[in-house]
C-alpha cells in the first residue's frame, strides 16, 4: 500500500512541475500545444503529424500537433498508397 501511495505521489508531482506553457515559455524548437492540458512540445519532425502554421490561436497555442519544424512541409493525402 505504501508503494501505490508513493507512486501515486511522483505521478502528481511530475504532471504539477510538467512545463506548461503560455505567452513566450517554450524553448526554440518547440511549440505551446492545448488538449487536456496546455503543455510546450517540441516541433514536429520527419513523418510526425504537424498542424498548419497558420492554424495557431490567436495566443500562438496549437490544437494536439505542432507545426512541422523549419525545413519540412506538410503533404496532405499522401499516406503511401
Amino acid at each position: 500500500m505504501l508503494k501505490f501511495v508513493v507512486v501515486i505521489f511522483l505521478v502528481i508531482m511530475a504532471s504539477t512541475f510538467a512545463q506548461k506553457c503560455g505567452d513566450d515559455v517554450c524553448d526554440a524548437g518547440s511549440c505551446c500545444v492545448t488538449y487536456s492540458q496546455r503543455h510546450c512540445k517540441k516541433l514536429g519532425q520527419l513523418h510526425d503529424m504537424c498542424s498548419k502554421p497558420d492554424q495557431g490561436t490567436d495566443s500562438g497555442n496549437f490544437v494536439f500537433f505542432c507545426p512541422c519544424e523549419a525545413g519540412l512541409r506538410l503533404q496532405w493525402g499522401q499516406l503511401g498508397m
